[in-house]
């Protein structure tokens, strides 16, 4: 049996499992259903280039910075750019890469379905869809909201009507790479409030690309729109129609779509993480705030909870 079982290995998974184990906690293991660590803080490699397609940047604030540190130390992260916005640091190798560090010495197993969780007279009981059992004295689910709502309709554990009302945006990611390198702002960096897209961001400006590459997310209409579509080649030319648009002299040589269901909370719960019933605990974006540093924020306020 398990002291603590971590359901999802995203930030707030990942730093919670970290922090305990810090503190000296020895008993804790993390699951994930995809085959990689990180999340949202995802980065796609090819043989020529790398691209992030979730995060791209973390913003140095007082809140991160003993994450700041731990990855400054370890040589994993730099600073991009500094803006009105604030301090934007990325990983060298990508930001996956930040993740698989905070992963390292922990005790964690990919492909890790978790259909579902029963309350016995000892402990929690999670089983998979491959029917693996673990035993669990306390759970943590860190998945993102309406996924981890799903799972407990389906184990039956009873939860606040409040939490329904949080909702996410979606979001379709272009990831592109080019003939020659563009300058898209004197960051590398570019948000929008209106139009088809949300952000452009320069991989090669990062360091994470030796190839001029950008990674295109399309704003929460357009994602929306599209997001069904099982044609990509569709999805891709509105993509490449709406960039051309921005920069008609730019000549595009490779494309690839990826998606997120869940990729911003629009709103959050009024506090950092939630005890559904005793010892099951919520935790992540949704509690925090919708960033990396939300995250952060629900996963250490939660390990300072169960740490005291």
């Amino acid at each position: 049996m398990k002291n603590y079982v971590i359901i999802g290995a995203g930030l707030t998974g990942l730093s919670l499992a970290k922090k305990l184990v810090d503190s000296g906690e020895s008993s804790v293991l993390v699951l994930e259903k995809s085959r990689g660590l990180g999340g949202r803080m995802a980065t796609r490699r090819t043989l020529e280039t790398r691209f992030d397609h979730g995060a791209q940047f973390y913003r140095l604030k007082t809140d991160s910075k003993i994450m700041h540190q731990f990855w400054l130390q370890n040589n994993d992260s730099h600073q991009w750019f500094i803006s009105p916005a604030g301090d934007h640091w990325c990983a060298k190798e990508g930001m996956t890469s930040l993740a698989k560090k905070i992963a390292k010495g922990l005790d964690f197993s990919l492909e890790k379905q978790i259909q579902s969780i029963v309350k016995t007279d000892e402990c929690w009981l999670l089983t998979s869809d491959k029917g693996e059992k673990w035993e669990a004295k306390n759970v943590i689910l860190t998945a993102p909201l309406p996924q981890a709502l799903l799972l407990l309709d389906k184990s039956e554990i009873n939860y606040s009507a409040e939490l329904k009302k949080i909702h996410y945006t979606k979001a379709l990611i272009g990831l592109i790479t080019l003939k020659s390198s563009i300058e898209i702002s004197q960051y590398g960096y570019r948000e929008f409030n209106q139009g088809d897209f949300f952000s452009l961001a320069d991989q090669s400006s990062k360091g994470v690309s030796n190839l001029p590459a950008l990674t295109l997310t399309m704003s929460p209409a357009f994602s929306e729109k599209y997001f069904d579509e099982t044609d990509e080649s569709i999805v891709l030319s509105s993509m490449l129609k709406s960039f051309k648009v921005l920069y008609p002299e730019c000549e595009v040589v490779g494309s690839e779509l990826k998606k997120w269901r869940y990729c911003q909370s629009l709103n959050s719960y009024e506090k950092s993480f939630l005890e559904v019933q005793k010892n099951f605990f919520l935790a992540g974006d949704a509690f925090g705030g919708s960033s990396l540093l939300g995250a952060l924020r629900s996963s250490q306020a939660l390990a300072d909870f169960l740490i005291t």
